[in-house]
């Protein structure tokens, strides 16, 4: 019975406090803000100012912190884009550089200057894969018979003389490097004119041998290729060490390559062959120079 009571009476004062609240906006609205209203809503405004300062202040923290938190996240995610999106710019710059380069190196290698009208042909190729162990001193080229390429060919780079094609098929190609124990070159001092055979130690190095010098060379000195396996000219290397001529064993000494092995990347194979022509006189023949086929004859190893 109590609790009826105390229901009907909140009902009738909730009731009452809306018909009250829609008078007073009747009255206020008629009034325009002026009159008793007007004074009525100032005075609960001043009544109710502070506390809804102290509300408002005790809850704009906890507002902030939810907002910065909302934004942090918000900027983790931004920051994951960005770093993704430098990422991939990174990329592709590396990547363009590598493409500018690589074009760099093939635009110098097609406007290099060869000595001789022999070496107007040519193509260029790159490596593909070294040798398969510390005693193979080959590299494989990714063109072969279908692209001109013989055995016998010399092949160079932007430095210097690399090697010769020693073997073929018809989409690739080994070359045997300058450094192979079992390659040997007529070389010729630029400087002094001296003649004499370069030939692979299986390091970094080549040794030089002549039997006929007549006098010490410096160290520095150019060393270009002979006229015989090679055409004349190539860019050998330079002379490592001074030397001077020693009884019974002539002059000997070591050729610093021009080449840098290790980092073969692209090549140009130079469509010359040796022949009779290109023989080295018989008083200047260079000793350990592989004989150079005569005319009509196909390099050893060559493919009918």
């Amino acid at each position: 019975m109590l609790t009826n009571q105390r229901f009907a009476r909140s009902t009738a004062l909730f009731i009452s406090l809306i018909i009250l609240s829609f008078l007073l906006m009747t009255f206020d609205v008629r009034s325009e803000g002026e009159g008793v209203t007007g004074t009525l809503r100032d005075g609960v405004r001043t009544l109710f100012d502070p506390l809804q300062s102290a509300v408002t202040a005790g809850v704009r923290p906890v507002a902030d912190t939810v907002d910065a938190l909302v934004n942090l996240a918000g900027l983790r995610t931004e920051n994951d884009r960005l770093r993704e999106q430098l990422e991939d710019a990174n990329r592709i710059l590396a990547e363009t550089e590598s493409i500018r380069s690589e074009n760099e190196v093939l635009r110098q290698l097609l406007q290099l200057e060869l000595p001789g009208e022999l070496l107007s042909q040519s193509v260029v190729a790159r490596v593909q894969a070294g040798g398969s162990s510390n005693f193979d001193f080959s590299v494989m080229l990714n063109r072969g018979a279908d692209d001109g390429i013989a055995v016998g060919q010399p092949v160079v780079n932007l430095q210097g003389l690399v090697g010769r094609i020693d073997s073929v098929t018809s989409s690739t190609a080994t070359v045997k490097l300058l450094t192979d124990p079992d390659h040997s070159v007529a070389v010729r001092l630029v400087d002094s004119g001296l003649i004499g055979t370069a030939e692979g130690r299986g390091s970094g190095d080549l040794k030089f041998t002549s039997s006929r010098a007549d006098g010490p060379v410096a160290e520095g000195e150019v060393v270009v290729t002979f006229a015989n396996r090679y055409p004349a000219g190539l860019v050998v290397g330079t002379v490592a060490r001074s030397a001077d001529v020693t009884s019974g064993t002539g002059l000997q000494t070591t050729i610093d390559p021009v080449v840098d092995f290790g980092r073969l990347d692209f090549v140009r194979v130079i469509f010359f062959l040796p022949g009779s022509g290109d023989d080295v006189p018989a008083d200047d023949e260079a000793p350990g120079e592989e004989e150079a086929p005569v005319d009509g004859e196909a390099p050893a190893g060559a493919t009918p």
